[in-house]
């Protein structure tokens, strides 16, 4: 009696997953196989009398054959068990290899592969996040390159104000922070006269804190744009920067990314040093967020986020891992409300959402993003994202 699984539509990527896998153990198997029967055909040759070597090569062939034909429509067997741990409601014994019951597919399981057990079992994709399924497409485009207003050249950080639902965002060629509303349209703009290279931003309740990649410091101004204060230069001492890059204000302080340092430094909401940490654990910080007790800065080639106490001790590193999770160049990251990591990949311009220990779980807007830089939630738990790249995929996108 054959086992069949559920497949809905939470188990896409699970099904997906198991046919790469497959894909790869095929062809390791017919490598091996097509060398091992050229080994044994050229000892054939040599003992053209041998038959009990001439009846191994004839059935190593047949074996070779029913195999692979076998395996293109038998899966995964092993994982019956493990599944049903899972999702007992979603299982059912079949004997078809694919039928219909109720309007809802099943697809048979039956190949008991080590590998594939064990990839599945590594990537976790039984725990898909419900909020996240079938959000892979944009559901909002807008915006040109330019200078006009609602136009970017080169965006980089972005920002919500949660009392208003306006973004902040920085708009680094055009040397200004551009506010928009959550459908894209242009508001105002601000800071042409202090700004070079904005990068990152954050806000407060009544202030913008903006780092500058041009001229190292961070700048401080109102929520309607006036300039209030700037501080710090290019440098290796306190207060000073190489690479600045995020940054995020939580209870009156502000955690600055000095990414070629490789520390975080902390300054007051009036922009006085306070203290600084991570020195000798962090690799190239790039961007910092504060979430529940903890405090999380992504690692900008590392593929890890670190973990630190209030207290400013290392709790721990998560390494993120999964399939395709690989990122070479990770600029911005946030966190939603359940703890899951939303990562900015900018190589492969996608977002990439991961589980608070750090498996991946979804990738949304593959083929949509050209440069992607940040992310952030509306208020209404809308992804929003910027893209510095070409205009045609929009450099202002909503998920």
């Amino acid at each position: 009696m054959a086992a069949v699984f559920n497949v809905d539509q939470k188990l896409e990527a699970l099904k997906m997953e198991i046919i790469r896998t497959f894909d790869e153990l095929y062809q390791y198997l017919s490598d091996h196989r097509n060398s091992l029967l050229s080994r044994l055909a050229k000892m054939k040759e040599g003992h053209d009398k041998n038959v009990e070597l001439e009846e191994a090569i004839k059935q190593l062939r047949i074996c070779k054959d029913q195999n692979l034909t076998t395996m293109t429509s038998n899966l995964v067997g092993g994982l019956l068990d493990i599944m049903k741990q899972t999702l007992d409601k979603n299982i059912e014994m079949k004997m078809a290899e694919k039928v219909k019951v109720d309007n809802l597919e099943f697809i048979e399981f039956r190949c008991y592969s080590d590998k594939i057990r064990k990839t599945i079992d590594e990537i976790d994709l039984f725990e898909i996040i419900p909020e996240y399924v079938r959000r892979e497409n944009p559901i909002l485009k807008v915006c040109k390159r330019g200078n006009g207003n609602g136009e970017f050249h080169n965006s980089k950080g972005i920002a919500v104000d949660r009392a208003s639902n306006e973004l902040y965002i920085c708009d680094q060629d055009n040397s200004r922070i551009q506010v928009l509303n959550t459908e894209g349209n242009y508001i105002r703009s601000f800071g042409t006269d202090h700004l070079k290279e904005p990068f990152g931003i954050c806000l407060s309740k009544d202030e913008v804190f903006v780092t500058d990649k041009a001229k190292e410091s961070i700048l401080k101004f109102s929520l309607a744009g006036k300039f209030l204060k700037e501080t710090g230069s290019r440098g290796y001492t306190k207060g000073r920067f190489k690479n600045i890059s995020g940054l995020c204000h939580e209870a009156g302080l502000i955690y600055v990314c000095d990414c070629s340092m490789q520390r975080i430094q902390i300054f007051d909401s009036n922009l006085n040093f306070i203290k600084e940490f991570g020195s000798g654990e962090l690799k190239l910080p790039q961007d910092i967020t504060v979430f529940s007790d903890r405090i999380y800065i992504l690692s900008q080639n590392r593929n890890s986020i670190y973990c630190y106490n209030r207290d400013y001790t290392l709790q721990n590193i998560i390494q993120l891992t999964g399939q395709q999770q690989q990122m070479t160049f990770a600029i911005f990251f946030t966190i939603d409300k359940k703890g899951n990591f939303l990562i900015a990949d900018n190589t492969f311009d996608d977002i990439r959402i991961f589980s608070p220990q750090g498996v991946m779980k979804h990738i949304l807007g593959r083929g949509h993003l050209s440069y992607l830089c940040s992310i952030v939630f509306d208020n209404s738990d809308n992804i929003i994202c910027v893209n510095s790249g070409n205009e045609g995929k929009g450099c202002f996108q909503k998920y």
